[in-house]
């Protein structure tokens, strides 16, 4: 029917694609966004843009090894408990021999 009328049905996997290809603008870029030229008051605003996404991403690091230790001693203190587990098992085993 789509045929009949002179269109074509795009798949919903190729309109998902190019929506996918967008990408955000770092923002350094976005503080040039304008077109400007590279003057004192430019290079002085992309400064500062890359100094607020460098403060961002330390804080973001700095969560991210936060995560990285809770998730280590939970880690760890999964494999002691199983550990433990393991022991009585054989202790029992050894008991009943």
């Amino acid at each position: 029917m789509a045929e009949a009328l002179g269109t074509q049905r795009v798949p919903a996997m190729a309109r998902h694609r190019d929506k996918a290809r967008t990408r955000a603008v770092p923002a350094g870029a976005r503080a040039l966004r304008g077109g400007e030229e590279e003057g004192a008051g430019a290079l002085q605003l992309k400064l500062t843009a890359l100094a607020r996404e460098r403060d961002a991403l330390k804080g973001e690091l700095s969560r991210c090894e936060a995560r990285v230790r809770q998730l280590e001693e939970a880690q760890a203190a999964a494999r002691d408990r199983i550990a433990w587990a393991l022991d009585t098992l054989n202790n029992i085993l050894a008991r009943s021999s």
